[in-house]
């Protein structure tokens, strides 16, 4: 890792320079908010998940296994050892990061499999709200990783483009 540099730079105005001609030159500062942790130091790989209609999990160093407990209210994952039923899992990947609802924090894309009767790949997106990972929502795709980040967009292999809708303030598949 290259260590910080220091710059030292003089700058000359003449008759006619004025301390806003300099400002428009610069960038824009970032959006002030709460004290947000770095995206890429947080452990992305102890997260609760949502699992849709199976309710959440939660996955310790990228791994969760559960149980689908059918019973009076339902189909629903259950972690408890005594659980009875299907044998599930979903492992983890490292994150991609994608800066898409504009704030300038990154929301993290992060690659799953999940293994539930049969395999599904996909993505879960995470923001950070008061510090902590909130899950925005899930892609499914045909492939693992099965997407690319496309400018402040996720295009899944199949042509999906999934982007953050600034009215709904949620994660929407666009038409």
């Amino acid at each position: 890792m290259i260590g910080p540099l220091l710059l030292g730079v003089l700058v000359v105005c003449g008759p006619g320079c004025s301390s806003k001609a300099k400002d428009a030159d610069k960038e824009p500062p970032p959006v002030v908010g709460p004290d947000l942790p770095d995206p890429l130091n947080l452990n992305w790989r102890d997260l609760r998940l949502e699992l849709a209609a199976l309710g959440s999990v939660q996955a310790t160093d990228g791994h969760a296994m559960f149980t689908v407990v059918h019973d009076a209210s339902g189909s629903h994952a259950s972690q408890d050892p005594a659980a009875v039923g299907a044998q599930g899992s979903i492992y983890l990947d490292p994150p991609a990061f994608v800066d898409l609802d504009g704030d300038r924090h990154e929301e993290a894309v992060i690659p799953f499999v999940l293994d539930n009767q049969g395999i599904v790949y996909g993505a879960f997106v995470f923001s950070l709200r008061d510090g902590k990972p909130m899950q925005l929502g899930a892609i499914a795709t045909t492939s693992k990783p099965g997407f690319t980040i496309d400018g402040a967009t996720i295009r899944t292999t199949e042509g999906a483009v999934w982007r953050w809708d600034k009215a709904t303030k949620t994660l929407v598949r666009a038409p």
